[in-house]
């Protein structure tokens, strides 16, 4: 029973991590017709999965915070 704490985060972490890949492949990815060129689409879709990606971080940093406070409390 202890270890299912720490099963719920990892489900949970790779839950964050699906979801995420889903957005960049779902809406990032057509990103492309309403810009006059390839290398500003390409910029565009660029800072998208990077902001996707720090949120993602940020994300997981909180989970696991989270999870450290109420396994210490």
């Amino acid at each position: 029973m202890a270890l299912a704490g720490l099963l719920i985060l990892i489900v949970v972490m790779w839950l964050m991590v699906l979801a995420v890949a889903g957005f960049l492949v779902t809406f990032v990815a057509p990103v492309d017709a309403p810009f006059p060129s390839p290398l500003v689409s390409s910029a565009v879709r660029a800072i998208i999965a990077v902001l996707a990606v720090i949120a993602l971080i940020f994300g997981l940093g909180l989970l696991k915070k989270l999870y450290l406070q109420r396994k210490l409390a």
